[in-house]
C-alpha cells in the first residue's frame, strides 16, 4: 500500500466528517456568517475527493527494446500491456487502480485527424495536392484517401532512398491509411471515449500496440482491479525514447515533466547506448534527473555468468556518474519476475524457459535480491511522496480550520465571561478589528487595480527581455544549429530524373525541418517552460504577498501559532486557475515553414545556378553536368530563409503567451483575489453583530452558551489530537 493504515483515505473521511459535525454544532454559537460557514464546509467536503483524484505519476521510460512494457507487466504481475520484440508501444498508456478491469480510449475528432494530415500534405509540391488542401482534406472521402496513398507511394516507390522511419510526415500518412478501416466507426465529430471491460478488456492492445490504430487515439487509461497496483498511483508505459517522431518524443517528455518518479529501463544486452544518453540529456533539461530509478532489465538468456551482468551494471553506473548523475541502479529480469508471478498459468514453452534460467542459480539469486531491494526502495519513495503530496496538505488544512474554530471559541468565551474586565477587553479588541477591516477594505478597493498594473508591467518587461531581446541567446543557438546541420544532397540525386527537382527540394526541406523540430523539443521548449513556470511563481507570490498585506486575523495574538493564522483558500491558487481556464502553452516555438515564397526563392536560385552550370559545361564542351552544386546552393538558401523566419516566430510566440496565457491568467487571479478579500472583510461585520448579541444575553443563557462552547472546544481538541497522531502537524 502507498499509505499506512493510519492515514488511509477512510481515516481522512472520518476526520472530515467529525470536523463537519463540529461546524454544524458551532454555526449557532460561534461567529461564523453563512458565507464563511459555506466556504469552510465546501473545503472540508472536497478533501476526500481531492485525495481520491490525486495521483502520483510514475513514468516508465527508456529506448526501444529496453523492456519497458515487460517491466510494467511485472510490476502489476499480469500480462497487461502488449510486449514483444521491436516497436510495440505506440502510445503512452496510463494505468490506475479501479473497481473493475476497464480500458478507456479517447479518440481524436475528425477535425484533429484531418488537420494533422493536411499539414503533412499541404507542403508537398504537387498541383493536385494543392487543390485538395485548398478544398479541405478529409480522409473519410475515398478520393482523398486515394490521393494520400498516391503521395505516400510516390515518396516510397519512386524515391527509394527516402526512408520512412526518418520522416514523421511519411509515417503519419502510412499510419492514417493503415488504421482507417479499424477506427472509422469509433471516431466522431468530437472527441469520443470508448471503454472496453470484462472479457473485452484486452482489446486495448489492438490500439496501443498497432501504430495505425494508435494514430487515431489521443489518450489511453487502463483501470485495473485487485491489489497489484496501489491507490493514488498512475503508471505510464511510454513509447521508445529514441523515436524519430517529434510528436511521440514530445508526448513522452510531457508526461515525464509531470511525473513524480521516472523509472528508466536499460537493456542488459546492450547496456547504456548513445540514444539513452541523448534522452537523459533531454530529461536533465526538464530538471527530472533527481527523481529517477534506473533498472537494468536482465535478459537471462544472454548472460552465462553473474560476472557478465555485473560488468554491464558497473559500466552503466560509471557512464551515468560521468554524466553527473547519481544513479540508483537495480539489475533484475522483469520477464523472470513476470513468469514467477504467473507460475501456475504459464504456457509450457515459458515454463521450460523459466526452468532453464533457474539452473543459473547465482544469476537468479542476484536478480531476486535486487528485485527485493528495488521493491523496498520503490515503496519507500512512493509512501513518502504519497503522504507529502496527497495526504499531508489536506491533513494540515483540516488542522488549520479547527485551530481557527478554537480561536473563535476562545473569543466567544471571553465575551461571555462574568469577568467585566475580560469582557470589556474582548469588546474593545472586536471594535478595533472591525474598524481596521473597514479602513482596509476601502484601501484595497482603491489601490488593487493600480497594484496589479505594476505586476502586468513586470511580466511584460520579462517577456520582452526573453523573447524580443533574447537574453538567453536562444535564437543564436538555433541559428548556429541550422547552419551547422549537415545535409547530404548526394542521396537525393538518384531521384532527379523521375522525381523532379521541385519535389527533391521539398524533401531537402523536410529533412532539415524534422531535425529542427527535434532540436526545439529537447533544447528550446524546456527553456520556455522554465520561463513560464518562473513567471507563474512570481504571480502566485505576488498575490500571496497581497493577501498577507490585506489580511486581518480576527484572533491574532502572540500566543497563537503561525498555522492558525492561515485559513482555507485565502490566497490565489494559480495552478487551479490554469486548470479551470484550460490554459496551455504553445505546442511549438519554432517550426520551419516551406512557404510559397521560400519555395520560389529557393527554386529560382537553384534554377539560375543550374542554368549557369549547363552553360558553363556547354562552353567547355563537357558531356555531363553536375547538379550537386545547385542542390548545395538550394540547401544553403533553405537554411537562410528558415533562419530569417525564426525571429518572427519567436516574437510571435511571446506575443501569444502574453495575450492568450498570462493576460487571462492575471485577470482571473485578480477576480479570485477580490472575491476572497471581499469574503474576508465581510466576515467582520457579521462577527461583530453576533458578538454584540452574545454580550447582551442574560446570565443564565450565557452559562448555557459557555457549556456548549466548552463542549465544542473539547471536540476540537480531540479531533486535532487525532490528526496530530495521524499526520505531521505541529502541536499548538
Amino acid at each position: 500500500m502507498i499509505t499506512p493504515e493510519s492515514i488511509s483515505p477512510d481515516h481522512i473521511e472520518k476526520t472530515v466528517q467529525q470536523t463537519l459535525d463540529i461546524l454544524e454544532s458551532a454555526k449557532e454559537i460561534l461567529p461564523l456568517n453563512s458565507d464563511q460557514l459555506d466556504r469552510f464546509r465546501t473545503e472540508c467536503e472536497q478533501i476526500p475527493d481531492h485525495i481520491r483524484d490525486g495521483y502520483l505519476k510514475i513514468a516508465v521510460a527508456g529506448v526501444i527494446k529496453s523492456g519497458k512494457s515487460t517491466f510494467v507487466n511485472a510490476l502489476v504481475q499480469k500480462e497487461l500491456v502488449q510486449r514483444g520484440a521491436g516497436v510495440v508501444t505506440s502510445i503512452t498508456t496510463r494505468i490506475r487502480k479501479g473497481g473493475k478491469n476497464s480500458a478507456c480510449l479517447l479518440f481524436k475528432s475528425w477535425d484533429q485527424i484531418n488537420s494533422q494530415l493536411q499539414q503533412a500534405l499541404q507542403l508537398f509540391p504537387d498541383d493536385d495536392t494543392k487543390v485538395l488542401c485548398a478544398n479541405g482534406f478529409d480522409i473519410r472521402r475515398q478520393n482523398d484517401r486515394q490521393h494520400l496513398e498516391t503521395v505516400y507511394r510516390a515518396l516510397m516507390d519512386e524515391f527509394l532512398l527516402f526512408h520512412e522511419e526518418k520522416h514523421p510526415e511519411l509515417l503519419l500518412m502510412k499510419y492514417a491509411l493503415n488504421g482507417f478501416e479499424a477506427c472509422k466507426d469509433l471516431v466522431g465529430a468530437d472527441e469520443t471515449r470508448v471503454c472496453f471491460s470484462s472479457n473485452q478488456f484486452d482489446r486495448h492492445k489492438e490500439f496501443t500496440s498497432d501504430p495505425g490504430r494508435a494514430f487515431y487515439v489521443k489518450d489511453v487509461c487502463l483501470e485495473l482491479y485487485g491489489k497489484s497496483i496501489a491507490p493514488h498511483i498512475e503508471i505510464a508505459d511510454c513509447q521508445g525514447a529514441d523515436s524519430t517522431d517529434p510528436a511521440q518524443v514530445k508526448q513522452v517528455l510531457r508526461y515525464i515533466e509531470s511525473a513524480s518518479l521516472v523509472i528508466y529501463c536499460i537493456s542488459s544486452r546492450t547496456g547504456l547506448r548513445q540514444s539513452d544518453i541523448q534522452f537523459l540529456t533531454r530529461i536533465e533539461r526538464l530538471g527530472r534527473l533527481e527523481n529517477m530509478i534506473f533498472v537494468i532489465n536482465c535478459d537471462l538468456s544472454e548472460h552465462e555468468t553473474l560476472d557478465d551482468l555485473i560488468r554491464i551494471e558497473t559500466a552503466t553506473r560509471q557512464t551515468l556518474e560521468a554524466l553527473k548523475i547519481k544513479p540508483q541502479i537495480f539489475s533484475f529480469s522483469a520477464l523472470y519476475n513476470l513468469f514467477a508471478a504467473q507460475s501456475s498459468r504459464l504456457r509450457k514453452k515459458d515454463q521450460a524457459r523459466m526452468e532453464l534460467w533457474q539452473t543459473e542459480k547465482k544469476l537468479v539469486d542476484y536478480c531476486t535480491r535486487q528485485t527485493h531491494e528495488f521493491n523496498t526502495y520503490f515503496n519507500r519513495i512512493i509512501e513518502k511522496d504519497a503522504y507529502g503530496l496527497l495526504i499531508s496538505n489536506h491533513v494540515n488544512r483540516l488542522a488549520m480550520l479547527l485551530h481557527h474554530l478554537d480561536d473563535q471559541a476562545d473569543m466567544a468565551l471571553d465575551l461571555l465571561s462574568s469577568d467585566a474586565t475580560r469582557q470589556a477587553q474582548a469588546a474593545r479588541k472586536l471594535e478595533s478589528l472591525y474598524q481596521s477591516a473597514s479602513r482596509l477594505e476601502t484601501i484595497v478597493n482603491r489601490s488593487l487595480d493600480g497594484v496589479v498594473t505594476d505586476l502586468v508591467k513586470e511580466i511584460h518587461s520579462d517577456m520582452r527581455t526573453f523573447f524580443d531581446q533574447d537574453d538567453q541567446d536562444i535564437l543564436n543557438d538555433v541559428r548556429n544549429f541550422i547552419e551547422a546541420l549537415p545535409v547530404d544532397v548526394e542521396k537525393y540525386r538518384s531521384g532527379q530524373k523521375d522525381f523532379g527537382f521541385n519535389k527533391i527540394l521539398y524533401l531537402l526541406f523536410q529533412d532539415l525541418k524534422n531535425r529542427l523540430d527535434m532540436y526545439v523539443i529537447q533544447t528550446v521548449q524546456p527553456k520556455v517552460n522554465q520561463f513560464v513556470k518562473y513567471e507563474q511563481s512570481r504571480i502566485s507570490s505576488y498575490f500571496k504577498s497581497l493577501s498577507d498585506t490585506y489580511r486581518i486575523d480576527l484572533l491574532e495574538t502572540d500566543q497563537k501559532p503561525e498555522s492558525s493564522r492561515h485559513i482555507f483558500s485565502d490566497t490565489v491558487d494559480i495552478d487551479k486557475i490554469i486548470k479551470i481556464l484550460g490554459l496551455e502553452l504553445p505546442e511549438c516555438i519554432f517550426s520551419a515553414v516551406y512557404t510559397s515564397k521560400t519555395r520560389l526563392n529557393v527554386f529560382t536560385d537553384f534554377g539560375l545556378h543550374t542554368i549557369f552550370n549547363i552553360l558553363k559545361a556547354a562552353y567547355k564542351k563537357q558531356e555531363t553536368v553536375s547538379f550537386t552544386p545547385g542542390l548545395n546552393k538550394a540547401v544553403s538558401k533553405i537554411k537562410h530563409e528558415t533562419v530569417k523566419d525564426l525571429k518572427n516566430q519567436f516574437e510571435a510566440c511571446g506575443s501569444t503567451l502574453h495575450q492568450y496565457y498570462f493576460t487571462p491568467l492575471i485577470d482571473a487571479a485578480v477576480r479570485d483575489f477580490k472575491e476572497k478579500i471581499s469574503q474576508q472583510f465581510h466576515q467582520y461585520d457579521a462577527f461583530k453583530k453576533q458578538m454584540d448579541e452574545q454580550i447582551l444575553l442574560k446570565q443564565s443563557l450565557k452559562q448555557e452558551q459557555k457549556i456548549k462552547i466548552a463542549d465544542i472546544k473539547n471536540r476540537i481538541q480531540r479531533t486535532v489530537k487525532d490528526i496530530r497522531e495521524t499526520g505531521e502537524i505541529s502541536p499548538r
